[in-house]
């Protein structure tokens, strides 16, 4: 089966998966893959973190970037023409963006992405991770290159977790958690 094919299954899976997950388990294992998250040495040892407000359907983030503020330097991307800025977050500079997604205020205070320790990316199901880093069409493509530090994803079991290889960039994620288990590079 070739790549389109592949993605297909893989989409018309977490569609029938999907529909028998409540928010109310979202949240509960959004839960459980954040712990699992911050057990993890990595993430205890990074003080500048990039982590992005999850898309619908991904592991919720928002309570845990409100969380980590507080003793992290959380870093979420603001997009402007062609440019890519990378701004620091605070529940007080953000402002609705895409699909009412929050993003940075023009006056939060912008970081380098060479300061990156650590990229947390939410929602790893095969099709997102391939469309995120491989087509062009976001964020992820334009800041994943830029980026030398660790990429941890963050999944439901349903999503169906592969080890994808970004040819353009070759780059994989360094791990993926999950609810459930840890997936290594």
């Amino acid at each position: 089966m070739d790549i389109r094919g592949q993605k297909k299954e893989i989409r018309r899976v977490i569609r029938e998966q999907k529909r028998s997950v409540d928010e109310t388990w979202m949240l509960q294992a959004s839960d459980i893959i954040m712990s699992q998250l911050e057990s993890q040495d990595l993430f205890k040892a990074a003080d500048t973190v990039f982590m992005y407000h999850a898309l619908p359907d991904e592991v919720q983030t928002a309570t845990f970037l409100d969380k980590w503020y507080q003793t992290k330097r959380i870093l979420i991307p603001l997009v402007s023409g062609d440019d890519l800025i990378l701004k620091v977050y605070s529940p007080d500079k953000v402002v609705s963006g895409y699909k009412g997604i929050p993003e940075p205020s023009d006056d939060a205070e912008t970081v380098d992405a060479s300061e990156v320790q650590l990229a947390i990316v939410p929602g790893v199901a095969f099709d997102r991770f391939c469309n995120r880093l491989g087509r062009g069409k976001g964020f992820y493509d334009r800041l994943i290159p830029s980026l030398k530090c660790p990429l941890i994803g963050l999944s439901f079991d349903f999503q169906i977790v592969a080890q994808v290889p970004v040819e353009i960039f070759d780059r994989k994620l360094d791990m993926v958690i999950t609810q459930n288990n840890l997936f290594y590079r």
